[in-house]
């Protein structure tokens, strides 16, 4: 037993040990960006069936389960020093915006240097600022650009002693490139303690992603007893949008446009100018307003109206690509420029509808059919039914006509 529990804890200290220097946050349970002990109890709770497992976030051991180990070893990670890179804000953004290097943890910290790598047709590093951990300031000696895409940052602690405790390392400043998403890379970390011995720390990469959301919004299965149905094309967070068109492509087969009409971003009608096909499968839409009319929030630039082409079980993905979103400036300049943007695809299936049909009012027993419509070849299925056993409850189940017999 004893020759067990030495190479059990062999193999916890090898796990944990050995991960890499830039790795993403496996062992943040509760995505809360942190590995704290909260994390570890998150994945006792899964290894023991009280939640859902979330294999991506939690199985630290790498051995495709979230088991007991797993809490072990969150718990270890917990205690070693933490660096990450964490830009504000966490979603969309334009323009320009700063990223922290968080550190948590940290005791006696002296100096340190790290890169940080980024896809500069994405964003790019304007300037690096202080850090500032435990009310003492972390002095950027220097940074500079090892090549277009990487910077390197050396910094100090201010003052006679060295500190302790959470907060930041460095401030980047960046400006946007072009929109899109960029991984922040954070590499070649290093952090010298007040005995000029390294000091161990976990680093973590950040994404962000740049522009403003353009998401196709379309049911997720599309009744063919209904012939037709409307796809949004929604537009999140945009700032003095004047105008824009895309493409959206399709399987004609499946479905197929049969009108385009006007958005609607923050109560203002987005006009839609024309649309057009470009072939069979996809389609232009062009919108805008007057010069200099602009407006800015969230909404939908445009409705697209689809007829069902397809047989139930098919399935399309609604691409929506070549993607412009044109601005005016504040200032009230009249030169319009593009708005950086991401647009994303969504997918629709062509389905047949189920409906639990049940009466409105009942008392003893009652009868309720789980209603199928214009099936073809069906030959098995399953489902799950849920209700408040405190007022219903399921006695028996007809194999044959699937009905539910419930008593309340």
């Amino acid at each position: 037993m004893k020759t067990k529990y030495v190479i059990y804890c062999a193999l916890i200290a090898l796990a944990t040990f050995s991960v890499p220097a830039s790795a993403d946050m496996v062992g943040d349970a509760n995505n809360d960006n942190r590995i704290t002990t909260a994390d570890s109890a998150l994945a006792l709770q899964m290894s023991v069936g009280s939640i859902p497992p979330d294999i991506e976030r939690v199985d630290v051991s790498g051995d495709g389960k979230v088991s007991s180990l797993d809490a072990l070893m969150i718990l270890m990670l917990v205690q070693k020093t933490q660096v990450r890179v964490n830009p504000h804000p966490l979603d969309v953004i334009s323009g320009t915006f700063d990223a922290t290097i968080d550190i948590y943890n940290v005791v006696d910290l002296d100096s340190g240097t790290f890169d940080l790598s980024f896809d500069s047709s994405v964003v790019n590093v304007i300037d690096v600022g202080n850090g500032w951990v435990n009310d003492t300031y972390m002095r950027i000696d220097e940074w500079k650009f090892v090549d277009s895409d990487t910077i390197r940052v050396s910094f100090k602690c201010t003052g006679d002693h060295a500190v302790s405790g959470s907060g930041y390392l460095a401030t980047i400043n960046f400006a946007v490139t072009g929109g899109d998403t960029s991984v922040l890379d954070i590499s070649d970390g290093l952090l010298i303690g007040v005995t000029a011995e390294e000091i161990p720390a976990l680093w973590f990469d950040s994404d962000v992603m740049v522009g403003v959301p353009v998401t196709v919004n379309a049911p997720e299965v599309a009744l063919v007893t209904l012939g037709t149905f409307n796809a949004t094309i929604d537009i999140g967070n945009v700032l003095n949008l004047n105008a824009g068109q895309f493409d959206l492509s399709f399987d004609s087969s499946v479905v197929n446009v049969t009108n385009v009409e006007n958005g609607l971003v923050n109560d203002t009608t987005m006009r839609i100018d024309e649309w057009w096909f470009m072939d069979s499968g996809t389609i232009r839409v062009v919108s805008s307003f007057p010069l200099p009319y602009t407006v800015s929030g969230s909404g939908y630039l445009a409705v697209v109206t689809f007829a069902i082409t397809g047989s139930p079980g098919d399935t399309s993905v609604l691409d929506i690509s070549n993607g412009t979103l044109a601005g005016m400036p504040s200032d009230g300049a009249t030169d319009t420029g593009e708005i950086p943007a991401i647009w994303m695809d969504d997918e629709v299936a062509v389905g047949v509808p189920v409906t639990v049909n049940a009466p409105d009012v009942v008392s003893g027993t009652f009868d309720v059919t789980i209603d199928i419509e214009s099936v073809v070849d069906l030959a098995a299925g399953q489902f799950d039914l849920s209700f408040n056993s405190s007022v219903v409850n399921a006695t028996d189940l007809d194999d044959i006509d699937d009905i539910y017999n419930m008593t309340g």
